[in-house]
């Protein structure tokens, strides 16, 4: 975090030979802005000019953009493929599941032909969401000067 100190200012020296009335200034207090550790804040930034210019910095936020986005794209396969596998799961392991009839068609038919495609949609909805939630983040951290407010 960065902290602010009010720099140092040292009083005007007045000289024994001076004939003027010395003019009352009030005294200005500059402020200079200094991390904890007393290393400047703005050379610890990064910015767009660190992806452009393919820096180490570029390439850790590039990274970690890149894995954060195969988490979220392996979480939706993993959920799509266990919506899509459970229910033939469970029609090998009960069979009576795959006899039943729901107003004459058989409960299988009904499952496969309609009940997967909301599921799907929601997992497609989740990631879209998601992933750009995950984009405005890293543009966030990036340029920050870019974000729009919405108050």
């Amino acid at each position: 975090m960065a902290e602010i100190r009010p720099a140092q200012t040292r009083p005007a020296q007045t000289r024994p030979a001076q004939t003027r009335p010395a003019q009352t200034r009030p005294a200005q207090r500059q402020l200079v802005v200094w991390r904890g550790d007393g290393g400047p804040v703005q050379h610890d930034i990064p910015g767009p000019g660190d992806l452009r210019d393919d820096t180490k910095a570029g390439r850790v936020l590039i990274g970690s953009l890149m894995r954060a986005q195969l988490g979220l794209s392996l979480l939706c396969l993993m959920i799509a493929l266990t919506v899509a596998i459970s229910f033939p799961l469970v029609t090998a392991l009960v069979p009576a599941v795959s006899r039943m009839r729901v107003a004459g068609l058989p409960l299988t038919l009904i499952v496969l032909g309609f009940a997967f495609y909301p599921v799907f949609l929601a997992v497609g909805w989740f990631y879209h969401r998601q992933a750009r939630q995950l984009e405005a983040r890293f543009t966030d951290l990036v340029n920050p000067a870019s974000r729009t407010r919405d108050d």
